[in-house]
């Protein structure tokens, strides 16, 4: 069977309890998640399945990533980007057909089809820091102007614990999230090492929704060490309640094409100052 007519087919197989699904075959096996219609989040059938799979299949997920993944859903820039940098290939808007039997298949769904956001795994110490306690630190290191912020977040990337073995540990990356009053919303460091989607940016993203259910307000200004990739840059944007009014402002350039004409920069939000 052509690979787009075995897409289609197992699109059917799993279509039967409604939503959005993504999905990805490797040796036999279908690795899916289900993502709920009309629900607004920093999430997605194809966010679920990219972070479940490196959270459950930490070693294993490089191999089955190389695969194409296919989607029911439309691709957002948030989706597009996660699969940019941390899978290959993927197909958008597959239709469920029946095309006869597929023997031999078998399914292993990533996280539970109600789930918004999956619990991860591989979520450092560093950010499970209370709100309170990261707003009372950067009070009391207290500035106004984006150079002396960033600053700031290069103290909080300090957090991230370092070693000679520099892959087995997370990068030095961090970024926080003020209101338009000034008020922390959130913040995010590196927590990669394990799971590749866990860059600080998404933390970020992923605890504003978490804990309030809202997405970035008009007005906000994010603070990052370095340039949001396309997976972090498709999140912030995705999840911006006015993406006009949003401001990000950054100190190191990333080399590689990986963080070159994001959707930040397309829309002229980002705003780089080197130290």
């Amino acid at each position: 069977m052509l690979a787009e007519k075995r897409a289609e087919h197992i699109a059917f197989l799993l279509a039967s309890e409604g939503g959005e699904v993504a999905f990805v075959e490797d040796k036999g096996t279908v690795y899916f998640a289900r993502f709920p219609v009309g629900v607004a989040a920093p999430s997605s059938a194809v966010v679920k399945l990219l972070q479940g799979l490196f959270d459950r299949f930490v070693d294993h997920s490089f191999f089955i990533l190389r695969q194409r993944i296919y989607t029911t859903a439309g691709l957002t820039e948030m989706c597009r980007g996660m699969v940019k940098v941390v899978a290959k290939r993927i197909t958008e808007n597959i239709r469920p057909r029946d095309h006869g039997e597929l023997a031999g298949l078998q399914f292993v769904e990533i996280g539970d089809a109600s789930q918004i956001l999956l619990p991860v795994a591989y979520l450092s110490q560093e950010n499970q820091k209370s709100i309170q306690e990261v707003a009372g630190w950067l009070g009391s290191h207290a500035a106004v102007i984006p150079a002396r912020q960033l600053e700031l977040a290069s103290g909080l990337a300090r957090w991230v614990p370092r070693g000679s073995v520099l892959h087995d540990y997370d990068r030095d990356i961090a970024a926080f999230l003020l209101n338009d009053q000034g008020q922390l919303l959130s913040y995010g460091v590196n927590s990669n090492s394990k799971n590749k989607t866990l860059h600080a940016e998404v933390n970020l993203v992923q605890r504003l929704h978490r804990e309030t259910g809202r997405p970035i307000p008009a007005g906000a200004v994010l603070y990052s060490t370095h340039k949001p990739c396309k997976m972090c840059a498709g999140m912030i944007y995705h999840w911006c309640e006015d993406p006009s009014q949003l401001k990000v402002y950054y100190s190191v350039e990333e080399k590689g094409g990986l963080s070159r004409q994001t959707v930040l920069d397309q829309h002229g939000l980002n705003h780089h100052i080197s130290k």
